[in-house]
């Protein structure tokens, strides 16, 4: 039989039936090549939230101590172009 002599035959299926002809075509094939066992998935590191949301980070003090030498920064630089502003 060839794929022309069933198109018409699959098209007077319901959806539910050609999902269920999907699923039956698609487990021949993997039995077909050997692969009727899905193949595992590699092993996956166990999620830690400190690499993302703790150690990782900088410490809230390093980031304060940022912002203040940039507001500093940003000051001495406002200073010099506008004198009289202070």
């Amino acid at each position: 039989m060839t794929i022309d002599e069933l198109l018409p035959s699959v098209g007077a299926l319901s959806h539910a039936d050609k999902i269920r002809l999907a699923q039956v075509v698609l487990q021949q094939l993997a039995q077909d090549e050997g692969a009727a066992e899905p193949h595992p998935e590699p092993a996956r590191e166990p999620f830690d939230p400190q690499r993302f949301y703790g150690l990782a980070q900088q410490s809230r003090q390093a980031v304060d101590e940022y912002l203040a030498s940039a507001r500093e920064g940003w000051n001495a630089v406002q200073a010099r172009q506008n004198p009289l502003a202070q």
